[in-house]
Formats: C-alpha cells, sequence, structure tokens
C-alpha cells in the first residue's frame, strides 16, 4: 500500500461509505418510505422529495469510488486479487453512478398507482433502465466482498482486524446475492415484485461499512 496515497484513497471510501449509506437520508427525512416493502432506491425517484438528495448521494458515491480506484491501480500490478477487487469496486462505482441519472420514475410503495403501471409494464424505459444499472452495482458489490475475501486470505488474515474485515465482506457478498436472488426471481417469473426492505437495509449498511474498513484491513494484513 506504500505505492499509492494511502491516507488519500482511504478517506475517499470512507466518505463513499458515508454517502452511500442512504439509511442515513431516510432517517433524516423521517422515513417516508415503509422500510419492510420498500426499496431504498425508491428515495430517489422523481416524484419523491428526497429525488435529488438521494440521487446525489449517489452521484458522489460513484465519483468517488472511481477516484480511488484509478489511484489505486499501481498497488494492483501482478496481484490477481487486488486487480479483482479494483475492477469489482470501478464496476460498483459505476453502477450507483448510473443510478443517479437513471432513477424511477416513481416509487411503487408509495403509490398504488406507480404499483398498478408497474405491474401492467407501463413504466416505460425508467425502470429497465434503473433495474440494469442496480443489478451492475450489485454484482460489483457481491465481488467486491469475494475479492476482499481473496486478498486478505493472501495476506494472511491479518490478525483479528483482518479477518473482522473478511467476515464483513463475505457478510456483503452473502447478502448481496441474497437480494438479488430474491429479486431475480421475481421478476423472471413476472410476479409482483415483492421489496424485501429489511434484508435491503441490512445489506446497504453492510456495503457501507466495507467501504469504510476494507483499505485499513487490507493495509493491516499486507503490513504483518
Amino acid at each position: 500500500m506504500a505505492a499509492v496515497p494511502y491516507r488519500l484513497i482511504r478517506n475517499l471510501m470512507l466518505a463513499a461509505g458515508v454517502l452511500y449509506c442512504s439509511l442515513l437520508l431516510e432517517a433524516a427525512a423521517g422515513f417516508p418510505l415503509d422500510v419492510h416493502s420498500s426499496f431504498l432506491s425508491e428515495l430517489g425517484a422523481r416524484d419523491q422529495s428526497t429525488s435529488l438528495y438521494a440521487r446525489g448521494m449517489d452521484l458522489a458515491t460513484g465519483v468517488l469510488l472511481l477516484v480511488a480506484v484509478l489511484l489505486a491501480r499501481p498497488a494492483a500490478r501482478r496481484q490477481r486479487e487486488l486487480t479483482g477487487l479494483l475492477i469489482s469496486t470501478a464496476v460498483f462505482g459505476l453502477g450507483t453512478l448510473f443510478d443517479s441519472f437513471l432513477p424511477m420514475d416513481c416509487a411503487p410503495s408509495a403509490s398504488a398507482t406507480c404499483r398498478a403501471a408497474e405491474a401492467n409494464g407501463q413504466v416505460g424505459v425508467a425502470l429497465v433502465l434503473h433495474e440494469v444499472t442496480s443489478t451492475l452495482a450489485g454484482l460489483g458489490s457481491i465481488a467486491m466482498g469475494v475479492f476482499a475475501v481473496l486478498v486478505l486470505r493472501k495476506s494472511g488474515w491479518g490478525g483479528p482486524w483482518g479477518k473482522a474485515v473478511a467476515v464483513l465482506a463475505g457478510a456483503v457478498a452473502v447478502t448481496q446475492t441474497w437480494l438479488g436472488l430474491q429479486t431475480g426471481s421475481d421478476v423472471l417469473t413476472g410476479n409482483e415484485l415483492d421489496a424485501p426492505g429489511i434484508l435491503q437495509r441490512v445489506s446497504v449498511a453492510l456495503v457501507c461499512l466495507m467501504l469504510g474498513t476494507v483499505l485499513p484491513g487490507l493495509r493491516h494484513a499486507v503490513s504483518r
């Protein structure tokens, strides 16, 4: 990690973790959506008062992560696991950035009209594009978790701190995969999309924590 501006990258990742944590925006807005039946991405829907804030947070998260990846590239030379971690972080950042430009037109959990339009296939291209970018971000987060574990294992785990970060990264991969399978099965079978609100919020919180801790965990493991 000595070949890169560690403190700058660490701060960028930490800031990205805070900005990606839309649970903070949800709490600040007084929980405008039902946490059991809504997706956090609905905070960015164009018909929501939180739209500009949620999209701005996603945009900033994506930009910060892409800058961090560019700065960290020298450290990944000839290290496949670390290269995979950087690529997956870039994919996650791009998906999150595109999410900010391609929000849903309305929040299905907050509007019966929106739910009816979605069920009848009348929501247009906006929802389709949003699903694509969200899927991209989800796949990136799963890969981030997997590659973080692989890098830590190759580095000897790094003691209790490194093992804790590895457990956190593994939890991200598991919860994001679980979330993707649950929502994906509804889409593929044509059933009404049943938002696993609590699961998504737990998974997002884990992603935020991983973004803020993965770099110190890796540095600690490498320096041992």
